[in-house]
């Protein structure tokens, strides 16, 4: 927890995202349709303020898809870095659930994880590098959010640069790192020591949120059993099988979540450039896989977005697939999520309990439902079948 704690007033801090906006792009939760989305905004006032979280978690801005690395000319042309420097943002609204997933991917795309900094992806370092984070403590989660299970909220004491806290009146401020210690510095003028009475009322605020989760939700991620039973590889094939009769192989989970970095990187001709596979040319061994097409022109080299849950992920060339089975994928994605081998080397649980993939699984498999179908095989009682979403 931070030791710098700052009050001020909700016109001050106003006044502080009005002039950030004016030098920097500030993106925080907009209304659209019913929905809420992270979006640039010209002004505080455009910011939505009475959400719980968006469905599509920040990510997009580090990890967005397509993402174009490279590009080049055939034959014999030079690859050029795609992309340019990327722009200073200030993320105002985030939620502690997306905060501690935006450090879990900083650790893996700085190498941290492998320790290897040699290693670190540029495009992903150089955006996280250039964003400011205004993170907002969650005092009205939704039915499907489990952050007091994973340490992923509702507040945090590490992985923001302010962390604020909405008081009767007015905002809790901490400051969480060096950029935060610039931003305190640069408004000091509309900021205040916080005193007892706010630091009281925060707390009382934060364990409240907490009180309630453990009373009134049904939902949990049981971490502790679940964990045995993944790591120590007790669960039975068959526990895996009918957890993959259940799933549709739509990504959605990994989609959506905010610590998965699973991508793919594919070469194709640029969007525009005419080129295209000679007709009745060549098939690739695999679906998606390379062509030898001969053609000449401008090519991509392009990110996207991967899930583990897909059969092309793990597929080799030659058109071998070492996890055939979609019961066999989803071992391997519940095993990242809540292993301890997997807490071990990250140093946390994969899963920071946003709830997002309870929201969007058509098969029922969210991770609450698949963390008790595990505790439940722990105990020896009979697992109840997850109902689909809708039923």
């Amino acid at each position: 927890m931070s030791d710098a704690r700052y009050w001020a007033s909700a016109a001050a801090l106003e006044g502080i995202l009005d002039r950030l906006a004016a030098e920097r792009t500030l993106i925080g939760p907009v209304r659209r349709g019913g929905d809420v989305y992270f979006r640039p905004v010209q002004r505080a006032a455009d910011l939505c303020r009475d959400y719980v979280n968006a469905l599509e978690p920040p990510k997009r801005w580090f990890l967005p898809t397509p993402e174009r690395l490279a590009r080049y000319r055939l034959p014999g042309g030079v690859s050029v870095p795609g992309g340019d420097t990327p722009r200073e943002l200030v993320f105002f609204g985030i939620r502690s659930c997306d905060v501690a997933g935006l450090a879990q991917l900083t650790r893996f795309f700085s190498g941290e994880t492998v320790g290897r900094p040699d290693v670190a992806d540029g495009p992903f370092m150089a955006r996280r590098e250039r964003t400011t984070i205004l993170s907002v403590v969650c005092q009205d989660p939704a039915e499907t959010c489990m952050c007091v299970c994973c340490k992923g909220g509702p507040a945090l004491d590490a992985g923001y640069d302010w962390q604020l806290t909405a008081l009767t009146s007015g905002w809790l401020i901490e400051v969480g790192s060096a950029k935060g210690r610039e931003l305190t510095t640069r408004f000091a003028s509309s900021l205040a020591p916080a005193g007892e009475r706010q630091l009281a009322e925060q707390a009382g605020r934060i364990a409240g949120v907490v009180e309630s989760f453990h009373r009134h939700s049904t939902r949990r991620v049981q971490s502790m059993a679940a964990g045995r039973m993944v790591s120590q590889g007790r669960l039975p094939e068959a526990f895996w099988s009918a957890l993959g009769e259940r799933c549709v192989e739509c990504g959605g989970c990994a989609f959506v979540c905010p610590t998965c970095n699973c991508f793919n990187v594919v070469d194709a001709p640029e969007a525009g450039s005419g080129v295209l596979p000679p007709a009745g040319g060549p098939e690739p061994a695999v679906p998606g896989g390379p062509v030898a097409t001969g053609a000449e022109g401008t090519f991509e080299r392009i990110r996207l977005r991967d899930s583990c849950q897909l059969a092309g992920f793990v597929r080799q060339y030659g058109g071998s697939y070492p996890r055939a089975t979609c019961g066999e994928r989803c071992r391997t994605r519940f095993f990242h999520k809540l292993s301890w081998q997997f807490v071990a080397r990250v140093g946390t649980l994969g899963c920071t309990g946003c709830g997002r993939c309870v929201q969007v699984c058509l098969g029922g498999i969210g991770i609450d439902a698949v963390s008790q179908r595990m505790t439940d095989a722990l105990v020896g009682a009979p697992a109840a079948a997850p109902a689909a979403k809708g039923a």
